[in-house]
């Protein structure tokens, strides 16, 4: 799911961009990191700062053939906090309480999942 080798399904990319602004979404999944929390968040809708840190981090870290150490788990944090998790809270995809520092409802839009590859093959 690295940058170089994020192939989108185009269909529902083009749904997801009938929705929403098309260099929004592009941008969106444009970003490995965003595409790591969103296939995260697919999975487990309510997670904490840190727990979406670690899973960010170990899938990067797997990703990009290297290990995670704790100054990249901490940028990642930080990367997060102030530009991943407010983004997705702008577009309406989570809501992201910063006090808590908790994503507290999830709301990704089917076609974005699609885009991603992880729709659930029940609907």
């Amino acid at each position: 799911m690295g940058d170089e080798q994020f192939d989108p399904n185009l269909r529902a990319l083009h749904a997801a961009a009938d929705d929403f602004p098309f260099d929004d979404i592009v941008r969106l999944l444009g970003d490995r990191h965003t595409r790591y929390v969103l296939v995260s968040l697919h999975d487990d809708p309510t997670p904490t700062l840190e727990e979406l840190a670690d899973v960010v981090a170990a899938t990067d870290a797997s990703e990009t053939g290297t290990i995670a150490a704790p100054s990249d788990r901490d940028r990642i944090r930080l990367w997060l906090y102030h530009a991943i998790l407010p983004r997705l809270a702008d577009l309406g995809f989570i809501a992201f309480d910063s006090d808590a520092k908790a994503v507290t409802d999830t709301d990704i839009p089917a076609a974005v999942s699609d885009a991603l590859g992880v729709t659930d093959p029940e609907r």
